[in-house]
């Protein structure tokens, strides 16, 4: 095991100070080789001058390396996974995880194109069909999407997951949409809350991880069609709804 591979297995299991990883690394080299792994995407110095391990080194230390090399000669899959973190997302998960050839990474103003798209698409197709939708992200409801959810003959299934503010900001359109359509809510800590998407039957569907900072990372995330993708942000979904969420 070389001094890089050593690097991301300590730092997969916790956060540490320089002087800390020193102490279990002992080469004069350390510092560099710590710069170098920063400027390739696979740490980052936090502010408390702890370093962790980015969600890029993350797929790298769990020995996913046709992951790791379609990633990095992408720039916009480089620079979006080299800029979010593994956060609490179970390494048996991110081990199943493999890029996909139509991954597109949307910006703010593309995703709300996007997800006005998908989502009439989903509710145009076969408007006498039962949907599934899955949703962990902030709220996305607007009465008038509502109303075309409303008037479908079969109401779509919808599970989804809020943090307990986003829940109590938007109490009242919550119980609106439970009486409209047929939707559980469930609450989450946002510690937990590894992931943010949504998930449109097979169709389609959109998901992020937070950022650097520790953040909802809404301001990038990724697209996709591909149905073996779906399935496994779909996996993550279950998994947050079954392990971390709770009923309101």
């Amino acid at each position: 095991m070389n001094m890089e591979e050593e690097i991301l297995k300590i730092l997969s299991k916790k956060e540490m100070r320089v002087e800390e990883l020193k102490e279990k690394i002992k080469d004069e080299k350390i510092n560099l080789v710590l710069k170098e792994m920063e400027d390739s995407g696979l740490i980052f110095l936090k502010k408390n001058q702890s370093y962790s391990i980015t969600l890029l080194g993350k797929i790298l230390a769990l020995g996913l390396k046709e992951v790791y090399e379609d990633i990095v000669e992408k720039k916009d899959l480089f620079d979006f996974f080299r800029t979010r973190i593994p956060s609490a997302i179970p390494d048996e998960l991110l081990a199943k995880f493999k890029t996909c050839k139509d991954f597109q990474i949307l910006g703010k103003p593309d995703l709300v194109d996007k997800y006005k798209g998908i989502t009439n698409k989903a509710i145009s197709m076969q408007p006498s069909a039962e949907k599934d939708m899955c949703i962990s992200a902030p709220v996305v409801f607007k009465p008038s999407l509502l109303h075309a959810m409303a008037i479908l003959k079969k109401k779509p299934r919808i599970r989804l997951i809020l943090l307990g503010k986003e829940y109590e900001t938007n109490k009242t359109l919550m119980d609106v949409s439970g009486k409209l359509i047929n939707m559980e809510i469930k609450l989450i800590e946002e510690k937990y809350h590894y992931m943010g998407l949504q998930y449109v039957d097979d169709i389609s569907c959109f998901f992020g991880f937070r950022d650097l900072d520790d953040k909802p990372g809404w301001d990038a995330i990724i697209y996709t069609e591909n149905k073996e993708c779906i399935e496994w942000v779909k996996e993550n979904f279950d998994y947050m709804w079954d392990k971390f969420a709770r009923k309101p």
